[in-house]
């Protein structure tokens, strides 16, 4: 009698064949009971992403442009719709550009905060040298006695008045 798909397989094959399914069966079995039985592995959160590209920035403020500019030629060549600021980009020159073409230019330079100990030297020469100004003051002589101008000039003024003496 012809089993599994009319092999013809002997009952003895048949048996060693059931067998071995039986045994892939429980190790599949066992492998699915192994992987049942532990934690669940950790998988790392990730960060939600939150990134927007802006392709063509938006100004801020509805009443200034700006722009990096190397000169004051690209200054003047550039149209502005409304008042436009061009800098240098070691922004030590400010250009201002109105609508109607009028450009200011402007030198900037970087200003450093004094510490505690900058301060006081910066007091303390501001004291020498106010110190020098009284020192010196104190040594030039002074005249007991004021200038007196020993001469005077006085301006006359004489005319004479030709018409009347022509009568």
């Amino acid at each position: 009698m012809p089993l599994y798909g009319g092999y013809g397989l002997n009952s003895q094959t048949q048996n060693a064949y059931e067998q071995s399914l039986k045994n892939i069966i429980n190790q599949a079995n066992t492998q699915l009971q192994q992987l049942q039985n532990q934690p669940a592995p950790i998988v790392p959160q990730q960060p939600q992403i939150n990134q927007s590209f802006q392709l063509a920035p938006t100004p801020t403020n509805s009443e200034l442009e700006s722009k990096y500019a190397n000169n004051i030629d690209e200054v003047r060549n550039t149209f502005v719709s409304r008042t436009g600021v061009f800098l240098t980009k070691d922004f030590s020159t400010i250009w201002i550009k109105t609508v109607d073409g009028n450009i200011k230019t402007f030198r900037t330079e970087e200003i450093i905060e004094m510490d505690d100990k900058d301060k006081e030297i910066y007091m303390l020469r501001k004291e020498i040298e106010e110190m020098k100004g009284m020192i010196n003051d104190a040594n030039e002589p002074v005249d007991t006695e004021p200038n007196v101008a020993t001469t005077s000039k006085k301006s006359t003024r004489t005319s004479t008045n030709s018409k009347s003496n022509a009568k």
